[in-house]
């Protein structure tokens, strides 16, 4: 790794290095070696991930994003859903007012 990363962007590296290790998990170590850094930021950061709920240990004890990150996917499409009912809504009130 060139550049030192802030501790933001290296949430946001280890972030999308759980999601490219989901299956198979990944170690801290491994982790650590990856978004180059310590073990001890590996550490403080799946810390605060694990408190906020967004990741967990597989059956072989590796970190992977758990079921409640992965459900931010599913809300942002239910606000898509919303979004064309209430767009199909509006055209037909609008659509009945014109007749």
């Amino acid at each position: 790794m060139n550049e030192k990363l802030s501790s933001q962007e290296r949430i946001f590296r280890e972030t999308e290095i759980l999601c490219e290790n989901h299956m198979t998990g990944i170690s801290n170590k491994e982790l650590a070696r990856i978004v180059g850094t310590s073990a001890a930021n590996i550490c403080r950061d799946l810390a605060l991930f694990e408190q906020s709920g967004w990741v967990e240990r597989n059956a072989n004890g590796r970190w992977r994003l758990s079921p409640k990150f992965g459900g931010i996917s599913g809300q942002i499409a239910k606000s898509y859903q919303k979004a064309r009912l209430s767009l199909t809504e509006e055209e037909a009130r609008y659509a009945s007012a014109m007749q």
